[in-house]
């Protein structure tokens, strides 16, 4: 019965605690980072809504950290059914660039959009942009006058295009949470390896000195 116990699925105790580490160091977060939020949960009062129609809005925002993109949720209002594309955008001094990733759709069913896997580069500037559409102006998305961002990244301002120019609608922010999952540090993986390395070595061994006593 002791010996029984001392093993788990073909591992000693160590090498249990050693695959556990493991495990650790592959899976080191289980949950999602808020890079800004400053959505009505968050505190923060609507101050209107600015028309979605035939422009790309943009809300501008800055990572502290590495990290993946992992979900994007919008504040928007509908006179009626409609639907929009989202973007995420490079930035250059500091409004939205180029032409930017598609992220997903947003609806009158659903403003929030999952299961992204974005690189983002901490202290560089990022855009959502809320792709212009063939509808008669039916969404909008709300702004704010605050310039809190309720995460660890900060918000740059809102942002909308033209046809020809990015122009910054001074003193708001679109009403946006943007959450990332931190990337895996190296020393994690490392440790990971080590680890696995430790719980098969110690089992091998475990395994063989019986044989070895009997030759002996």
């Amino acid at each position: 019965m002791k010996n029984n116990l001392g093993t788990f699925f073909g591992l000693s105790r160590l090498g249990v605690g050693a695959a556990f580490l493991a495990l650790c160091a592959f899976n080191p977060v289980s949950r999602a980072d808020v890079i800004v939020n400053n959505l009505p949960g968050n505190g923060f009062t609507s101050a209107g809504s600015s028309g979605q129609g035939t422009l790309s809005l943009g809300e501008v925002f800055t990572p502290g950290s590495d990290e993946s993109l992992s979900s994007v949720t919008l504040s928007l209002n509908f006179s009626a059914s409609d639907s929009a594309s989202v973007y995420l955008y490079d930035t250059s001094s500091g409004a939205p660039t180029g032409t930017g990733t598609l992220l997903g759709s947003v609806s009158q069913s659903s403003s929030i959009i999952n299961g992204l896997n974005n690189a983002l580069t901490g202290g560089t500037a990022y855009a959502i942009v809320l792709g212009p559409e063939n509808s008669p102006g039916n969404m909008s998305w709300n702004n704010t006058t605050t310039t809190g961002s309720g995460g660890t990244g900060s918000l740059g301002g809102a942002y909308s295009f033209d046809g020809v120019n990015w122009n910054q609608n001074t003193g708001i922010n679109f009403q946006m949470e943007v959450s990332a999952v931190p990337e895996v540090p190296m020393t994690g993986v490392v440790m990971g390896f080590g680890a696995l390395a430790i719980a098969v070595g110690g089992t091998l061994r475990r395994k063989l000195r019986p044989a070895v006593s009997s030759i002996a």
